[in-house]
């Protein structure tokens, strides 16, 4: 490993890589497909079955990766949220838990600039091999809803690294049925980080683009409307309800529970014990959950390091849409759970931020 002392990840010259031998990209795929297949039994066996493979490839790849001061910022902010969950209250399967979901976006980023486009020729296959298998419309009093939303959204991202620049036809059509998919599911969230997504990939000092894209989100947006009557709907779900009663309960808490939280795995604690909780399931915001579990300490490292991750991706638009789409996603929905999404999204950041910087 080599330790550049210039100021910032960007300073760091490209680095032109073999590709990977056909054997390694096949068990890659098979081990993306095992990983997916795993969701369904639960657990963590998934999440460290991915985790642990990339975190392999990329300590093959050791001397391709340049840290920077601002690497070595980034780093030592999720080092310390890692000791602050780690220090915590809270059992310690769910101490796990929570540091191995915190570090699926991270640790993605790092591989798509570190590995780049090998990347998706081990994750968008195994999707494709899953996806359709594993979707299914479900019906609801709101209308028919397509499962895996963020999975589908994961793939959008990894397209939208696809189709930059030279990009296929292949890549594209898979994200125009990627994208067709997240409208289907009727997961606001989802399809506002989508839009968020496509912002990256528009250029916006061409007038074609401003008068094709008025055209297209007319269109898209009228066929919404008529179809997809979820996607229009104003209320809040419960969230508000839930997120002011654990609000009030994080200002009655003692000081060293508001500056230490509660702990790994407290919310889903309290909502398992609270019938009136119960029905629920989650929080539905992430942000407020890495506060309630870790405090003032870890909500603040919580925040530096998004602050941290998305000034170092900043020379790449597309790179830092892609991590906003994310942390957007967290605002609403329990993102930290999708390890597969957070990795397929990190990916595709780091991907776009080192086509940015071969680029100039």
């Amino acid at each position: 490993m080599t330790i550049d002392s210039r100021p910032t990840l960007q300073d760091a010259p490209p680095r032109v890589q073999a590709p990977f031998p056909v054997w390694l990209l096949v068990v890659g795929n098979g081990v993306m497909v095992v990983s997916l297949w795993l969701i369904a039994a639960g657990g963590m066996s998934a999440k460290l079955l991915l985790l642990g493979f990339w975190m392999v490839l990329l300590a093959g790849q050791g001397r391709h990766i340049f840290i920077s001061r601002g690497v070595l910022v980034g780093v030592s902010l999720l080092v310390g949220l890692v000791m602050v969950v780690a220090s915590g209250n809270g059992v310690l399967i769910e101490k796990l838990r929570l540091i191995g979901n915190v570090l699926m976006l991270p640790v993605g980023l790092i591989v798509g600039v570190v590995i780049g486009r090998d990347c998706v020729r081990m994750m968008v296959p195994a999707l494709l091999m899953y996806l359709p298998l594993s979707s299914v419309f479900n019906v609801t009093h709101e209308g028919l809803r397509l499962n895996q939303p963020f999975l589908f959204l994961g793939l959008f991202a990894l397209c939208s690294v696809m189709t930059a620049g030279t990009g296929t036809a292949v890549g594209k059509g898979i994200g125009v049925v990627s994208g067709i998919a997240v409208l289907l599911s009727q997961t606001r969230i989802a399809v506002l980080a989508m839009i968020v997504n496509v912002f990256g990939l528009l250029r916006l000092s061409r007038a074609k683009t401003w008068l094709v894209g008025f055209v297209v989100l007319t269109v898209l947006g009228g066929i919404a409307w008529q179809a997809l009557p979820r996607l229009s709907m104003t209320h809040d779900s419960g969230r508000l309800l839930f997120w002011r009663a654990f609000a009030d309960m994080w200002i009655d808490a003692s000081s060293p529970q508001q500056w230490l939280g509660f702990g790994a795995g407290a919310v889903e604690d309290i909502l398992s014990g609270l019938a009136s909780f119960s029905a629920f399931g989650a929080l539905h915001n992430d942000h407020f959950r890495v506060l309630f579990e870790t405090g003032i300490l870890g909500g603040s490292l919580w925040l530096l390091g998004w602050a941290a991750m998305i000034w170092l991706v900043r020379q790449s638009r597309l790179a830092v849409c892609i991590l906003l789409s994310v942390a957007l996603t967290m605002v609403t929905d329990n993102t930290l759970n999708y390890g597969h999404y957070l990795m397929c999204c990190g990916i595709a950041a780091g991907i776009a931020f080192r086509q940015a910087k071969a680029d100039g």
